[in-house]
């Protein structure tokens, strides 16, 4: 028993590390508080990021951890009116690997996501003027597939946990983003 317990203790030392660029498409519909759901609406709109990412998985074990740091673009609808919200987004990803990665694997990854926004800090919709945070929180969880020991592809789905905008004035009046990621890495 102790030998047992000494090689579960031992297994973080024979981990492996990968570092990568990712790269992805955000397909976000945006979530208005409810006093504000029935001024506005808002369409899916789509946009991408692109960044640096690494991957620390326990071979036997399959646990893991992936985090990257992300230039996003989200577009954003409002009533009709279009505005781009640009963030640096860091996700950081809880994993479970099954399969043989170095030729086929699933993962099924879930973990916080940490967005700072960069670019215009007001939005002007045609009946309110809203301000934007300066970080948003929001969850992901999803999964995918890994190729070869080098190729991830995967679906997330990101919730926002924090606001994107409030509205001057009124705290109650604001929204968040929701978000469909579609995305492929390579890991060296």
């Amino acid at each position: 028993m102790l030998l047992a317990l000494a090689m579960v203790l031992a297994m973080p030392a024979k981990s492996q590390v990968q570092f990568g660029v990712e790269a992805g498409m955000n397909l976000t519909k945006l979530n208005f508080s409810d006093n504000l759901s029935t001024m506005a609406n808002s369409d899916n709109m789509a946009g991408w990021y692109l960044g640096p990412k690494v991957n620390v998985t326990i071979p036997v074990v399959g646990l893991g951890l992936d985090a990257a740091l992300v230039y996003s673009q989200k577009k954003i609808d409002v009533n009709g009116d279009l505005n781009t919200f640009r963030s640096f987004e860091v996700p950081v990803n809880v994993r479970y690997t099954l399969g043989m990665s170095s030729i086929a694997a699933i993962y099924l990854a879930t973990g916080p996501q940490f967005g700072f926004n960069i670019g215009n800090s007001t939005l002007y919709e045609a009946t309110a003027s809203f301000k934007k945070e300066h970080m948003c929180v929001s969850w992901n969880v999803g999964g995918g597939v890994k190729l070869a020991g080098h190729l991830e592809i995967g679906l997330l789905y990101n919730f926002g946990i924090s606001d994107y905008y409030k509205m001057d004035g009124a705290s109650d009046y604001n929204f968040k983003g929701n978000s469909f990621q579609l995305q492929a890495a390579y890991l060296f």
